[in-house]
């Protein structure tokens, strides 16, 4: 009976024993699936792709923008007729004074109701043409229009929605899906004779020359004297600057129009500065928030004072447009030169036997490939766009380049 107890307790115990070596290998295999996972998801670097960009030498000057312009007077409740930054001519009827609420409502519905004749006007003028034209200028005028709504750009949404009615309406005159729209349009008109004829009474302000307009709300805030600009010395513009400027009258006033085709930008700067400027004819100038595409300008003045450490920049530029006619005081990005090429990140430069480079993923694999400088800044560096391997400068366009990762090595499997 004992020697039967020793057995089962002995047969219990291997038991125990296999149970817990199977458990233990059980978590010694979940350790390495877990390692593995980690590895595979969790590498230990970051690539980044190598695309085309421009880059440029530049800096950033306050300053202040001054124009030739030409008071327009007026007052009261005024309903524009020319948008900001358009040309106008002498003569131009500018706005017309309300002088009750409906006016502006009917201005509204008379401006609608153009649009709508000429837009079926139009659509009448497409007999003959031919379908699949049609269809296609349909549908692209459709993706057109759904791509202003999704990327929020409404202030082309108004173009793009009679672009997408015009194409539809010719399709329906060539496919007999109507008529046409002749006694609409009849009806239209009428309508918008009528309400023309009230407006017509109004009391109007007109241009008295030739130029740009924009209107007192989207006019400078402040008044600059161009002469005495252009007669200051750089402590004298920097005192300017420093003590700011007198605000605009705009009591009774409509607005302005810039008479000239060019305007011009006063800044003061350190001597460092002149020197990067020194011998630089054209550059380009934007003024980021407001202008943000780079304009060509030229530098008309650059004058040091060594003793007071400044020097004054002029700088002129003939494009005009609405966001310019409203610059005054403004901090202004000035590209002295640019560069067209590839941009990488400069967290992925490495050094390598003295050779400037950087690692780029082929596969599973890691490669050191060198590089030459076109320009570069604190986080980026730009180079050529001839990348070839064997030469100086081995990266090509979409490289998967490695900007973060340990234990890099050429050759080397990630």
């Amino acid at each position: 009976m004992t020697h039967c107890m020793e057995r089962k307790n002995q047969r219990t115990i291997a038991e125990k024993s296999i149970r817990a070596l199977f458990m233990l290998l059980i978590a010694v295999f979940g350790i390495y699936l877990a390692v593995q996972f980690f590895i595979i998801f969790h590498r230990g670097y970051k690539t980044e792709t190598a695309i085309a960009y421009t880059m440029a030498d530049s800096v950033s000057l306050q300053g202040v923008v001054s124009f030739d312009t030409v008071r327009v007077d007026g007052s009261g409740d005024l309903g524009y007729l020319v948008s900001d930054g358009e040309r106008v001519t002498n003569g131009t009827v500018l706005a017309e004074c309300y002088t009750d609420d409906s006016q502006g409502l009917l201005r509204e519905r008379l401006d609608r109701l153009g649009r709508t004749i000429d837009l079926l006007s139009k659509s009448q003028n497409s007999s003959g043409s031919d379908l699949s034209l049609l269809t296609s200028q349909t549908r692209q005028a459709l993706y057109n229009l759904l791509d202003k709504l999704d990327t929020a750009q409404y202030s082309g949404i108004t173009d793009a929605e009679d672009a997408f009615l015009l194409a539809q309406n010719r399709l329906q005159v060539n496919t007999g899906q109507t008529e046409g729209f002749t006694q609409t349009i009849q009806a239209l008109q009428t309508e918008y004779d009528g309400i023309k004829a009230q407006l017509d009474t109004l009391q109007t302000i007109t241009a008295t020359t030739n130029g740009y307009f924009s209107s007192v709300s989207a006019s400078p805030t402040i008044t600059t004297d161009a002469a005495q600009l252009d007669a200051a010395t750089p402590a004298e513009l920097n005192d300017m600057l420093q003590n700011g400027f007198a605000a605009a009258d705009t009591a009774n006033c409509a607005g302005q129009i810039a008479t000239g085709f060019s305007w011009k930008f006063y800044a003061v700067c350190d001597l460092a500065t002149a020197d990067r400027l020194d011998g630089v004819s054209s550059v380009k100038i934007s003024v980021p928030g407001k202008q943000n595409t780079p304009l060509a300008a030229t530098v008309q003045e650059l004058t040091r004072d060594e003793d007071a450490g400044l020097a004054k920049l002029v700088l002129s530029c003939q494009t005009v447009n609405a966001e310019i006619l409203s610059f005054g005081v403004e901090t202004a990005q000035i590209d002295l030169k640019t560069y067209e090429g590839i941009r990488i990140d400069k967290a992925a430069l490495h050094i390598v036997g003295g050779q400037r480079g950087v690692y780029v993923k082929y596969g599973n694999l890691q490669r050191f490939l060198k590089i030459t400088t076109l320009y570069e800044d604190e986080n980026y560096i730009l180079i050529p766009d001839n990348g070839k391997l064997g030469t100086d400068n081995e990266v090509r366009l979409y490289d998967e380049i490695i900007v973060q990762g340990t234990n890099l090595q050429d050759g080397k499997l990630l």
